[in-house]
């Protein structure tokens, strides 16, 4: 058994949680209709736990619902079940939903009437008779022309008294016009203000049942303190939708509620990927931060976590400098290590060249790699190197190639991916692709060689997203080979990295414009 709890953020399963999830995938083949369900894809957490007696055992949980509802047999129950029958949520969801009925009602007769204002007889009046005096009036206009220049001086003054006349009827029919079309619009005017005022109603009562849920969902820490969601993420902000309704602050607000030790902890993916999101069945993921950080940050305050054991000491690895001279220094960066500082660590590249390269204008990133990721980098010494080797990467004349180790062999040997992607909003820093608001990404890769199960696979991005390798690897709609060591995208090899290596780059020097190729052979393989 371990001796400390995983960081649920960053943790490797341990011996007793993934021998509990097994007993539990065993349990589920004899659960069918349990099985079909969770085949459409679930997040399930298993948490090992200790009794007051001693006595090992192991707690379920989902995140969200089965089955269109909170608690299911075999599982923890929720930290607060909004879905009872008599729950104020329900009644309060009737009362929310009858006036979006009202409002699409009020909407549709007020597309009638709205379409009526233009039909409205009094309108039509006096539009015809605004029409036909505009046609007088340009007749009229032409007569007067004609007659001016043989008319006398009397004859053009009373011409152009009759022009003034003329106009000021006009500007009375017009004004005659506008008056028909207000009175006509009453209806309208107060069919919209009676709508925009069920929206406001709709809204503050939505508001005010979620503040009320939100205060209902309490939780728990090893201390004793407890907290509900709007102390948790503070009354200046309120909680995201789901929040608290995941697998892991379920598990322990059960465990702390029944005076259970929690030993172990880890969540998994069940059932098909979500669509745009990578989720590989049967492996483990970490804890979502945008719902569950601050929760999880006060369930766990006191509690001394294991530090992850596959976290890399990239401190122990030396940057390797390729090459430098006045305007660029090609180094290759160690698995690990930021491209640039980060919110929680200054420790970078960035960092780095700022204190071997003093002497220069300011060394500047160009390029970036993931920080798991390793291999080469190029950076600029002066700025007009910095703008330089910018408009080739934004031009994609740069050529790039990576090596990847992955975790099965990709059926297609040999091809090009195009998949949009956008920031996984909800599981940042996680990608995902999205055609309607992803960025365009292209990945051309070829397996190069295959052993007991893996592939080792040459990889030429066009386009440089974020974990665009990745993703692209990992998904099914591409590769669908994640690749060994990527704890984000399905990975379930123990290995102490991401066997991901930026090995090779060509480019042209900012100053001689001869092409350059540096290459650094990627420290595994097959």
């Amino acid at each position: 058994m371990p001796e400390k709890l995983g960081d649920p953020f960053s943790y490797l399963p341990s011996d007793a949680v993934l021998d509990a999830f097994k007993d539990f995938l065993t349990n589920l083949d004899s659960d069918d209709a349990l099985k079909t369900e969770l085949q459409k894809g679930k997040m399930i957490g298993v948490l090992v736990v200790k009794n007051s007696n001693g006595e090992i055992g192991y707690l379920l949980s989902f995140s969200g619902q089965l089955f269109g509802k909170n608690e299911h047999p075999g599982f923890v129950p929720p930290v607060f079940d909004i879905l009872t029958p008599d729950s104020y949520y329900r009644s309060g969801e009737k009362e929310i939903s009858a006036i979006g009925k009202e409002i699409k009602n009020l909407e549709n007769v007020l597309k009638l009437e709205s379409a009526m204002v233009n039909k409205n007889s009094v309108v039509v009046e006096c539009e015809t008779r605004l029409a036909e005096y505009q046609e007088f009036t340009k007749q009229q206009k032409i007569l007067r022309d004609s007659l001016r220049p043989t008319a006398t001086a009397e004859e053009i003054q009373k011409m152009n008294n009759e022009s003034s006349t003329q106009k000021n009827q006009l500007k009375r029919l017009k004004q005659e016009v506008e008056k028909a079309k207000l009175a006509a619009n009453i209806p309208v005017d107060q069919l919209k203000n009676q709508i925009d005022n069920l929206k406001k109603q709709r809204e503050e009562k939505s508001r005010n049942l979620q503040r009320r849920i939100f205060r209902d969902f309490r939780f728990h820490n090893t201390k004793g303190d407890e907290k509900t969601l709007l102390d948790i993420f503070s009354d200046e902000v309120m909680p995201p939708s789901g929040a608290g309704e995941c697998a892991a602050p379920r598990l322990l607000e059960y465990a702390y509620r029944n005076d259970y030790q929690p030993i172990s902890m880890a969540e998994f993916w069940i059932g098909d990927s979500p669509s745009g999101r990578v989720r590989h069945s049967g492996t483990y993921y970490h804890a979502c931060r945008s719902k569950c950080l601050p929760i999880m940050n006060f369930m766990l305050e006191g509690v001394d976590l294991e530090k992850n054991k596959l976290d890399f000491d990239y401190e122990n690895e030396e940057i390797k400098t390729l090459y430098r001279d006045d305007d660029i220094l090609v180094i290759s960066k160690p698995s690990g290590l930021l491209s640039v500082r980060g919110k929680e660590s200054q420790t970078s590249v960035e960092t780095w060249a700022e204190n071997i390269c003093r002497d220069y204008s300011g060394p500047k990133i160009v390029h970036r790699l993931d920080q798991d990721t390793s291999g080469i980098m190029v950076i600029a010494l002066n700025i007009n190197a910095y703008h330089h080797l910018q408009k080739q990467f934004e031009n994609h004349s740069i050529k790039k190639k990576y090596v990847a180790l992955t975790e099965k062999i990709p059926s297609i040997k040999e091809q090009t991916i195009i998949l949009p992607l956008a920031p996984d909003v909800s599981n940042r820093p996680m990608q995902m692709i999205s055609r309607e608001y992803g960025l365009y990404a292209e990945t051309y890769y070829k397996v190069v060689n295959e052993k007991e199960g893996k592939a080792l696979i040459d990889v030429y991005p066009q386009t440089g997203r974020t974990h665009q390798i990745r993703v692209h690897l990992s998904c099914k709609e591409g590769a669908d080979a994640p690749i060994v060591g990527d704890r984000l995208y399905g990975s379930k090899s123990i290995v102490c990295r991401l066997m991901l290596h930026a090995e090779k780059i060509t480019f042209e020097h900012p100053n001689t414009q001869k092409e350059m190729t540096f290459e650094d052979k990627a420290p595994f393989g097959l």
